[in-house]
């Protein structure tokens, strides 16, 4: 079972024999510094609240906000294009994001660009044993959902978490160094991956459309 975890919301999704497809990304750079990450995905924001970037989508209709982090730098409000729901929630179409991180919010460097829901950033997942030699235990589990404002506070946004055969698998914003150091540190055996992706310099910002 893995846990998604939200500023809007905490979700339950069974996965089928804890199976699940990809490979892990590791940033080498710290929140706070000024490397550039990209995202592509719908961006939602709900009445008194910042807009976030979705990592997960909502299930409601009308949407009720999505889980993911944080943006600066971008006004839903004024913005062409966006959808309003009676419930005040607005919503884009599917938007190519650049920005710096610092542990808390996506602050944009330049405008959004448009792009297909083809090419959404999908959240990472990986391949996991269907006979583990054992499997983590609720504890950790529990130890995990308890440290949400721990790992908040070290600028760490968890998105996801389950177990993956014997380890744990854990999605978070920006994998980088550091966090993925101290979230080893602290569980043990853990698969960690960021849905921010990391660009190398400024001039591949100009051509990540």
């Amino acid at each position: 079972m893995a846990v998604r975890l939200g500023v809007c919301l905490m979700a339950l999704a069974t996965m089928a024999g804890a199976a699940c497809s990809g490979s892990a990304s590791q940033s080498r750079v710290a929140p706070g510094s000024s490397a550039l990450y990209t995202v592509t995905s719908i961006v939602m924001q709900k009445p008194g609240e910042p807009p976030r970037a979705c990592a997960f989508m909502p299930l409601p209709y009308p949407p009720i906000g999505c889980g993911g982090p944080d943006l600066h730098g971008v006004d839903l409000v004024t913005m062409h294009g966006v959808t309003r729901y009676q419930n005040g929630v607005l919503a884009t179409s599917m938007l190519h994001l650049v920005g710096t991180w610092d542990g808390r919010a996506l602050t944009l460097t330049r405008p959004p660009d448009t792009a297909a829901m083809a090419d959404a950033t999908a959240v990472p997942q990986w391949q996991c044993p269907s006979q583990p030699t054992q499997v983590a235990s609720p504890p950790l589990m529990q130890r995990v959902m308890s440290d949400e404002a721990l790992l908040k506070a070290r600028g760490i946004q968890l998105l996801e978490f389950g177990p993956c055969g014997d380890s744990l698998f854990m999605v978070i914003t920006v994998a980088d160094r550091d966090s993925v150091g101290f979230l080893t540190n602290r569980y043990g055996a853990v698969q960690v991956a960021g849905w921010l992706k990391a660009l190398r310099s400024a001039s591949l910002a100009q051509s990540a459309a």
